[in-house]
């Protein structure tokens, strides 16, 4: 019979059930031909079905031997002829339904069979990947099988052959077999890590497009756990195939040198794609979401950075939910903070910096994800938006709130640079977050670099416009008027924003809240300021080119083509925008019949928005000069003014109508000299209307600088200093008098040139200054004079008549102000920065070339002018000002003021003393801002401008001006001052120190140079007798940033152990005959004292931040992969070793500042909180330890247990005592306030006690044995107490007329003949009791 009819028969008679016994004889007949011929009939299609039909006609339980004839050939059939997937599948799971069936011999046969071809590769259908399960499921449960002639049970043959899988070579096709094999068996947790480990071995070979098939089948296999292996292995490979150019390059081996092309063997578009793959499959794949989640959440903080895959797939898993976004995106924004805070301590300590190895730019990491988020099928873009946020969030007080805001804002840059359809989804975030606290700066900053970077991005969308829209003033209008000056970018050439703008800005000018008003003001302040107009007005140049002045974005873009025709010719854009600037102009005319304080805000901001728009000079002069003739009086009157119109005195109260002073000062700013074209907006000669209105407010000008008086100050009639409305009256006229002046002394500078001879009017408008503030002093004249005839008798007759009065006619709320009011105060100066330094220019520059020598000289020769100019610029300094103020301005006045002052310090002291403290104290408020993190400025650029000297490094120039500082410390010190003198000597002194512990405060790499001057400082410390105990805490600062604050420290707390007494010693009065730091003594010890506890203090933040950090490691090193095992284990032994050897120096110093006699209260707490933080510093070093018990023999704790055992605590129980002892007659609340840190204390000793003891009896080593338990507890037997009381009880035991009832206190030394009378009389008193 032909052999197909055979198979063929076989199939018919298997489709009817009816007649399966007729196929089982028939397949017993005829086995001989069907094993004959089954290796080429089960090739065919219809391979899978014969097979089936086969094991179906031998179902009979003598058949097993045929069956596992059948399964061994087609076994091997299978593992040499090459099939489709489907035939093959097809066959294989026919075959493994019967593999349970079987014998265990043939299953162990089998499974072996699978391994060693799994080992010689020579399946090529890779069959073994569904028969080894099943093979493996049935002999594991089996108790006992036989296996190269030994006995074992089944799983501990499964395990068997996982090891011996596991300790295979692999080839690269095997490793998806493989994996999908392994997830359908069941692997305990040891087998299941060791084939994980396996398997992520060979990932670094895997070609990128081979690795997301094997990602996929390994996320299965590690559904429940050991998903961290596979991860810790992925962000390796991608570290080094795609992100190898952010790893820091090692500073200490060769490896710096490898070639990136040796390591990159793949085009970064396929690895960029394998990555976007990977992504998805975890995410939205087969992995378990809150698996990733857990895991993310305990990733190391150190090391989540320098894994670039791991942020990737973080801000992939946070767009699942709020939990998954808050979890994911704190990890790294908790990762930046803490990498920030490296950089912090870093420049801190020299010793941080020697343990803390380079790390990863925080700002690459960001740019690189932001730049392959495109890649990423916007499964990271949504999470970059929100992380963004999420930095942008940090609270301003901590230390590393700007470095994050700073990162924030580039994110979303690049995001709406990269893909600008995000910009929609970037705005509407930010309008939330503007919306509900405008008060937080750095959305407002954030909108404004949006606006400036994207313009074209940013300009197209609706959410700007709400922005705008639902911007309000709050409490006051400073906030949101950031929000309108973030836009400015857009106003040159976006309509929708201007016109935006202003519509708002026009509804708020008929605001009832005067804030609102002043909101609006800005607004169009703002597009009156950005708006792009010629440098000449319009009509001189009529016919030059438009396309010059016409709006075009930053990026040349776009151009906005709104041009009409007028008459037949074309509007061109400068046309418009010169209309705009126009109508703006007319729109602020409203603004002069609003309150005060819009009229001020107008006045303070118009001339910095239009000094470079000559086009509008003409409206602006004409609306000022209408404006001002409404205040002043005709030409007859004595008075220019008329008050008032200026203040309103109503019955209740006075209100300022008009802010005269500012207005007399905004004109001043306008009139500027003719020849000064550089600065002049108003060069123009061509315009007659102008300049004709130019002469008529220079004429005003003049008529008010003639004037005698401003105004007349009656203090017989009204006083200043009163609260009833006429006083109110009376001195808002002052406070606005007094500003005119400064005004027209403003005026004066500002036309001040080498042909006009202005010295003396301006030093006799300071005269008229001066004397009006005398007077507002002074007592009234008439009452002063009754005073001195009457004497008391005045007193009685008021009180009398008052007291007649008393209850008649209406109550005044004049008579009932009288007597309760404050003292009079000026308002703050009202120049401007510019000004500021141009005054300035004029006392101390060198060369002025707007003045001749004589006016110079003259107004120079004026002390008080001096004190008066410096008094109103700090005043003007101390002033909120915005950044480009404080790095022009502010920047140039410090400058000025260093080279002029600071290096002629002896010079200026000659000349006047008081003058040298004025300008000592302007420098160092400038250097106070110019040097603030607040402002961000470059401190090289900062410290270069001021010493003009760009070429060298920040540290030279900052020696450079401490060497300044110190010789201007060494004159003083030489100096033999008169007694008058001393005061301002000491003042000197303070300010000169105050500005060396700010520059010590500021960051930076030191050098030889500033090292030296360090070194003559602290000598000068060391010898000067002056007060500069204050100049401890800067040295300390820049000395600990280097490594070089021990022997300062040793000798600072010597002298204080000399002045201050020890605890265990008697109070002495000797003199102290060491001869270094006399300044420090009994009194200003304790100060010095408070210096060295917050010296110690930012020690203690450097050792737990690297506590923090070796915390962090020990996790990275059960996370870390084979090859970066080794280098974070170092890192982890060294940042121990270090911080072993901080805390043995702090114990000494702890212990010799504990056992001073510090002064109970704020001292007292200052040393109970660095001792109670150095034992919980110990606490936290060995409990980590206690989970790292391999590291203690490396780390030599002996020496720090016998300096931190019983040696500190006698000391700490001292101090305890001590202080406990000082509040015996104190109320019992200061006694609380004073010892409320002693229980902490005591705990936190305890604790370090405790861990001690738990890490000794862990390694096996007694380190009890350098403990003490202490004498400081909150119940313990005080001796002395205790005998005084015993001797009392042998007192009362004397009297013969005791009474027997009352208890008695038995002596510790008794005679026998005592204690028997003690007995019997115990006897007796239990005899009466009972």
């Amino acid at each position: 019979m032909d052999i197909n009819k055979v198979f063929l028969k076989i199939k018919e008679l298997d489709h009817t059930n009816s007649k399966r016994e007729t196929l089982r004889e028939y397949c017993s007949n005829k086995f001989d031909e069907i094993t004959k011929y089954l290796p080429r009939r089960i090739l065919q299609s219809d391979g899978a079905d014969i097979l089936d039909s086969i094991f179906n006609g031998l179902q009979t339980s003598e058949t097993n031997s045929n069956k596992a004839k059948i399964i061994d050939i087609v076994l091997t059939v299978m593992r040499k002829e090459a099939t489709s997937l489907t035939h093959c599948g097809d066959v294989i799971s026919r075959l493994c339904l019967e593999l349970p069936k079987m014998p265990i011999a043939d299953l162990i046969r089998w499974n072996n069979d699978s391994v060693q071809s799994i080992v010689n590769d020579n399946d090529v259908n890779v069959i073994w990947r569904d028969v080894l399960p099943e093979c493996l499921y049935v002999i594991s449960s089996e108790s006992t099988v036989k296996h190269c002639g030994s006995d074992m049970s089944g799983i501990e043959y499964k395990a068997q052959c996982v090891h011996l899988l596991c300790m295979c070579q692999w080839k690269e096709h095997q490793l998806v077999p493989l994996t999908t094999m392994f997830k359908d068996i069941q692997l305990s947790r040891s087998d299941h890590k060791q084939v994980v480990n396996k398997i992520c071995t060979y990932i670094m070979e895997t070609p990128p497009e081979s690795l997301p098939p094997l990602l996929h089948q390994l996320l299965k296999l590690c559904k429940l756990y050991n998903v961290e292996i596979v991860l810790a292995h992925l962000s390796q490979y991608f570290n080094l195939h795609l992100y190898s150019k952010l790893e820091p390059l090692p500073g200490d081996s060769e490896s710096s040198t490898m070639e990136i092309d040796d390591i990159v063997q793949h085009s970064p578009a396929e690895l960029s794609r394998c990555l976007s793959t990977c992504l998805y499959h975890i995410s939205q794949g087969a992995a378990d979401p809150e698996l990733i989640r857990k895991h993310i959440k305990q990733w190391p903080k150190s090391q989540i950075l320098r894994t670039p895959f791991l942020l990737d797939l973080a801000l992939a898993v946070s767009d699942k939910g709020s939990e998954f976004k808050s979890v994911c995106l704190d990890v790294i924004k908790a990762a930046i903070e803490q990498r920030t805070l490296d950089d912090l301590k870093r420049q801190e300590s020299s010793w941080v910096r020697s343990v803390l190895p380079p790390d990863i730019n925080v700002a690459s990491v960001l740019k690189v994800l932001t730049e392959e988020s495109a890649n990423h099928r916007e499964l990271t873009v949504r999470g970059l938006i929100n992380l963004a946020f999420t930095l942008l969030s940090v609270s301003r007080v901590k230390p590393v709130s700007h470095a994050c805001w700073s990162h924030g804002k580039l994110i979303l840059v690049r995001l709406c640079k990269s893909q600008p359809n995000t910009a929609q989804h970037i705005l509407a975030q930010l309008a939330d977050r503007l919306s509900a606290d405008a008060s937080q700066r750095q959305y407002s900053d954030c909108l404004y670099v949006l606006c400036k970077l994207t313009p074209v991005s940013v300009e197209s969308c609706t959410q700007l416009s709400t922005i705008l829209e639902n911007c309000q003033p709050g409490v006051y209008y400073t906030h949101s008027a950031a929000v309108y000056a973030a836009v400015r970018p857009l106003i040159t050439f976006s309509t929708r924003t201007r016109d935006t703008l202003v519509m708002v800005c026009r509804k708020g000018l008929y605001s009832r809240d005067s804030q609102h008003r002043c909101l609006s003001l800005v607004g169009f302040l703002t597009v009156l300021k950005h708006m792009k107009l010629s440098s000449t007005s319009l009509s001189s140049t009529q016919s030059s080119c438009s396309e010059q002045y016409s709006a075009h974005s930053y990026l040349t873009q776009i151009t906005i083509e709104l041009h009409a025709t007028q008459q037949g010719s074309r509007v061109t854009s400068r046309v418009r925008n010169e209309a705009i600037c126009l109508e703006v102009v007319s729109i602020l005319r409203r603004c002069l019949v609003q309150d005060a304080v819009v009229k001020q805000l107008l006045y303070t901001e118009l001339y910095d928005c239009a000094k470079e728009k000559p086009a509008l000079q003409e409206s602006i002069l004409e609306l000022l000069y209408e404006h001002v003739n409404k205040f002043l009086s005709d030409d007859g009157d004595a008075l220019p003014f008329l008050w008032e119109k200026c203040v309103h005195s109503g019955p209740v109260t006075a209100n300022l109508v008009e802010p005269i002073g500012r207005l007399i000062y905004g004109i001043a700013q306008f009139l500027l000299p003719m020849d000064d074209e550089s600065d002049d907006i108003l060069s123009s000669q061509s315009e007659s209307e102008a300049t004709h209105l130019r002469n008529k407010l220079i004429g005003i000008m003049d008529k008010l600088c003639d004037s005698e008086h401003l105004m007349h100050l009656d203090v017989d009639d009204h006083g200043v200093s009163d609260l009833t409305p006429e006083s109110q009256a009376q001195r808002l006229k002052i406070q606005q008098t007094l500003q005119c002046y400064e005004a027209l002394i403003a005026h004066r500078i500002i036309q001040w040139t080498p042909h006009t001879t202005y010295a003396n009017s301006v030093y006799n408008f300071y005269k008229m200054y001066s004397q009006l503030l005398d007077n507002t002093k002074a007592t009234p004249k008439g009452k002063k004079g009754k005073l001195n005839e009457t004497g008391d008798a005045v007193k009685s007759q008021k009180s009398q008549k008052s007291q007649k009065e008393k209850g008649r006619g209406p109550i005044k709320l004049s008579n009932m102000a009288k007597d309760r009011a404050g003292p009079f105060k000026p308002l703050p100066c009202l120049w401007d920065l510019g000004l500021c330094h141009r005054i300035l220019e004029l006392l101390y520059n060198e060369e002025v070339t707007w003045s001749s020598l004589e006016q110079r000289n003259q107004i120079r020769s004026k002390r008080e002018f001096h004190h008066f100019t410096l008094r109103c610029i700090q005043s003007v300094l101390n002033e909120k000002l915005d950044k480009s103020a404080v790095g022009t301005h502010v920047f140039r006045i410090a400058t000025l003021l260093y080279k002029r002052c600071l290096c002629r310090f002896q010079d200026l002291c000659e000349f006047d003393d008081v003058t040298a403290l004025s300008c000592l104290d302007v420098i160092k408020t400038c250097l106070n801002l110019v040097l603030s993190p607040q402002y961000s400025f470059k401190i090289e650029s900062i410290l270069s401008g001021i010493t003009g000297d760009p070429d060298t490094t920040p540290s030279m120039n900052m020696s450079q001006i401490l060497r300044n500082i110190h010789t201007a410390l060494a004159q003083l010190e030489a100096e033999s001052v008169a007694e008058d003198r001393d005061v301002l000597l000491k003042k000197h002194i303070s300010l000169l120190l105050q500005i060396a512990n700010m520059l010590f405060e500021t960051p930076v790499s030191a050098c030889q140079a500033l090292n030296t001057v360090r070194a003559k400082l602290e000598d000068y410390v060391r010898t000067s007798k002056q007060d500069c105990i204050q100049l401890v805490t800067g040295l300390l600062t820049a000395a600990f940033r280097e490594h070089r604050d021990a022997a300062f420290l040793d000798h600072v707390i010597f002298k204080l152990t000399r002045v201050l007494g020890k605890i265990d010693e008697e109070e002495s009065s000797s003199t102290d005959e060491n001869e270094d730091f006399p300044a420090i003594d009994s009194r200003t010890g304790h100060t010095v004292l408070t210096s060295v506890c917050l010296h110690l203090s930012s020690r203690f933040k450097c050792i737990e931040h690297l506590l923090i950090r070796s915390k962090d490691l020990s996790l990275a090193v059960n996370l870390a992969t084979t090859s970066n095992q080794q280098r974070i284990g170092k890192e982890l032994v060294d940042v121990y070793k270090l911080v072993v050897v901080q805390l043995c120096a702090l114990s000494g110093w702890m212990s010799r500042i504990c056992s001073l006699r510090c002064c109970v209260g704020a001292g007292s707490e200052r040393v109970l909180a660095s001792c109670t933080r150095f034992y919980t510093l110990l606490s936290i070093l060995l409990k980590q330890l206690n989970s790292q018990t391999d590291l203690v023999p490396t780390l030599r704790l002996d020496r720090l247990f016998k300096l931190c055992g019983k040696k500190l605590s006698s000391v700490t129980d001292g101090l305890i005592t001590y202080l406990e002892a000082s509040q015996e007659h104190q109320k019992a609340s200061k006694v609380l306030r004073d010892t409320k840190l002693i229980p902490r204390l005591v705990l936190e000793a305890e604790q370090f006690c405790k861990h001690a003891i738990l890490l000794g009896n862990k390694v096996k080593v007694d380190f009890q044995q350098y403990l003490s338990l202490g004498t400081a507890r909150d119940f313990r037997i005080k001796a002395p107490v205790l005998m005084e009381a015993l001797n009392a009880g042998n007192d009362e035991n004397r009297d013969p007329e005791i009474d027997q009832t009352t208890p008695t206190v038995l002596s510790p030394i008794e005679s026998e003949n005592e204690q028997e009378s003690d007995e019997e009389d115990s006897r007796r008193k239990r005899k009466r009791v009972s």
